[in-house]
């Protein structure tokens, strides 16, 4: 019963968020002949602003949510989702002033405008209350309302974006227009299932606040560290060589992140099934999660070998001319996020542990060393240098964590081996 519900579960994860994800893969054909690469480079810019706001205004909070809905009753999680969104709006709140007091220093170093960074503050807070209502349900193993939901967002996403682009005419601030707007809606909606769900508590409470502080805040830094990992080289991509090459390195890095897409969505059904089992887990069941992650890696290196395979013929057939040479960064990217999907299986065990701060200084070590490969590499070799220290760091980061994982929860990594050599 378990074992056809977690499959059900992962089958409705993959399919929803592969629609969502697929959204950008959709768009590429348009975008790369509606768009010039510099066009494209400021959708980039604005999706790696999003990111970083991301990780600072949630705290990582949706994490914890996910960890102590199994630790917490129905009234105490009730209390914690609440204080958890007056940390979230405190948060907000502090950015929006830190925008208008140095908006100049911001516009320079984004090659954005004001308006448009705030807007991006604006989206990211819609997006928290999305997320929150999507761990809740992942939470419950609730998958269908979590497809549902994801794929009519994705709907409006995709539906407003060709129509401000190709109809309209409005460029890539079209489609910064069509992802406000369905991160407001959504995000809104999602609020008010907060409140009708009955998972919402108004009422302040301290203890809920500096716990949520005390698991999210020593996650920060390793958060940042992996945006680090994922836009540190847009940054220096824009700043060193152009806007344009920011754009093409972007169009290479979607066709290549399906492999995460089906990485994270696996993980999404998979961690809760997870957390729930170290609650109570035989040695038996250790032995065969350990059988299921040597798949899950094999999986994954498969499909980088084939979506590096195919890439010229996506990139030749489904991309605009002005996007071609795309295709000879895929094949580093592809085996990156590879590697970063086995990292999201391992850090699994450490989140369940509560070794945050653990996990940070790992993280961090290797965002600095990431950073200082991008640099170096880009300056050196251009695009190909990003790709390569991708690669580099994600590998480093996926083998770090798995020690770590193995540390702080042990489990039958290498004995799983001598264990199938002796029922031989």
């Amino acid at each position: 019963m378990i074992k056809s519900k977690l499959f059900k579960n992962l089958s409705i994860y993959t399919f929803s968020d592969l629609i969502n994800k697929m959204v950008p893969f959709l768009l590429l054909p348009v975008l790369t002949r509606y768009l010039t690469p510099s066009d494209y480079g400021n959708i980039a810019i604005f999706f790696v602003l999003t990111s970083l706001l991301g990780v600072i205004i949630s705290v990582e909070a949706k994490t914890s949510i996910s960890v102590f809905f199994f630790k917490k009753s129905r009234d105490n999680l009730k209390v914690y989702i609440a204080n958890i969104l007056f940390i979230v709006s405190s948060f907000t709140t502090i950015i929006l002033l830190f925008i208008l007091f140095f908006d100049s220093f911001l516009e320079e170093i984004l090659s954005l405008s004001k308006e448009w960074i705030i807007v991006a503050v604006i989206v990211t807070f819609a997006q928290f209350l999305t997320t929150v209502n999507m761990v809740l349900w992942q939470s419950e193993h609730n998958s269908i309302f979590v497809g549902v939901y994801k794929i009519s967002q994705t709907i409006i996403n995709l539906s407003l974006s060709l129509v401000l682009i190709i109809g309209l005419k409005m460029g890539w601030e079209g489609r910064l227009i069509a992802i406000t707007f369905a991160s407001i809606i959504f995000g809104g909606y999602s609020i008010a299932l907060l409140f009708k769900r009955d998972y919402i508590e108004m009422k302040f409470d301290k203890e809920s606040i500096k716990e949520a502080l005390s698991f999210g805040l020593p996650l920060l830094p390793h958060a940042l560290s992996v945006w680090f990992r994922t836009g540190i080289d847009r940054i220096f991509l824009t700043t060193y060589i152009s806007a344009a090459a920011t754009g093409m390195y972007t169009v290479a890095f979607q066709i290549a992140s399906i492999l995460y897409v089906v990485a994270v969505a696996l993980n999404k059904a998979f961690s809760p099934y997870l957390y729930k089992k170290l609650n109570d887990i035989t040695n038996e069941e250790k032995i065969k999660l350990i059988r299921y992650s040597y798949g899950y890696f094999l999986l994954l290196l498969i499909g980088a070998f084939i979506l590096s395979g195919i890439s010229p013929f996506i990139v030749n057939y489904f991309l605009g001319s002005k996007f071609v040479e795309a295709q000879q960064y895929i094949t580093f990217l592809s085996f990156s996020f590879a590697f970063q999907g086995m990292y999201l299986m391992v850090v699994n065990y450490v989140l369940y542990m509560k070794k945050t701060a653990l996990l940070s200084y790992v993280t961090i070590t290797i965002s600095i060393i990431h950073i200082l490969l991008s640099y170096i590499l880009i300056t050196q070799y251009g695009l190909m240098g990003a790709a390569q220290a991708t690669l580099i760091t994600s590998i480093l980061t996926f083998f770090s964590v798995w020690i770590l994982s193995y540390k702080v929860y042990k489990m039958p990594w290498l004995s799983v081996f001598a264990r199938d050599h002796r029922s031989e």
